[in-house]
């Protein structure tokens, strides 16, 4: 098994995590013997390869050089002739520009900040938008990686959404914010709550059910 050493003075034992990448990283003190880190990694194994399972479920879902952004397929090029750093979207695809010396791992990071200041950009104005003309009001609109959760409100009037919403398609992303400004009237799935959710969405039950069934895993 592949695993990457960071030592620090500051470590008093072995620890394991499993980052963004589905890298192994094993933080270990400074001097500590490698056979002794190569002997708590294999005793560890399992651990590892469990979690380690669930991070490639959840990364960046590029399956042949493709991505998709709210529904629609673009062809990721790398373009490491460009004079400029950066990531454009332009006539389908998706140009990750002068990136000749970056790892994947690096690639995929700025893929990933892509999508999510993407995601942040447009979720938090079909929100604004949304809540006016639904005449509800909240605090704030944040977005985090949620691994069993689309979006969430708070008893705070805080509303979550899960950055890998960028990749749905716009309507089905306004059913989970609809879903979740309903709840700042109803606290529960009752039915008045999709009673106003169908008021603002008429075809939730559709969009609901393609919001399970649609994967854009690798």
């Amino acid at each position: 098994m592949e695993y990457q050493i960071k030592r620090s003075s500051k470590s008093l034992s072995l620890r394991i995590s499993i980052n963004a990448q589905a890298q192994v990283v094993v933080s270990a003190p400074k001097f500590m013997p490698e056979f002794l880190v190569k002997k708590f990694v294999q005793e560890h194994q399992a651990w590892i390869e469990s979690n380690l399972a669930k991070v490639k479920k959840n990364q960046i879902p590029i399956n042949n050089n493709e991505l998709y952004i709210f529904d629609k397929k673009y062809q990721i090029v790398i373009n490491n002739a460009a004079d400029t750093m950066g990531i454009n979207v332009k006539d389908g695809q998706i140009l990750i520009n002068n990136l000749s010396a970056k790892s994947q791992s690096k690639i995929n990071q700025q893929i990933e900040a892509f999508l999510k200041k993407t995601a942040i950009k447009y979720i938090t104005t079909r929100t604004q938008i949304l809540a006016k003309q639904m005449k509800i009001s909240y605090k704030r609109v944040t977005l985090r990686e949620q691994s069993s959760r689309w979006g969430s409100c708070s008893s705070y009037g805080n509303l979550s959404f899960n950055w890998r919403l960028v990749h749905y398609p716009p309507a089905i992303i306004d059913y989970v914010i609809i879903h979740e400004l309903t709840h700042r009237l109803e606290m529960n799935h009752s039915k008045k709550f999709w009673a106003i959710v169908q008021k603002y969405d008429s075809e939730y039950l559709i969009h609901k059910g393609q919001l399970r069934k649609k994967r854009y895993n690798k």
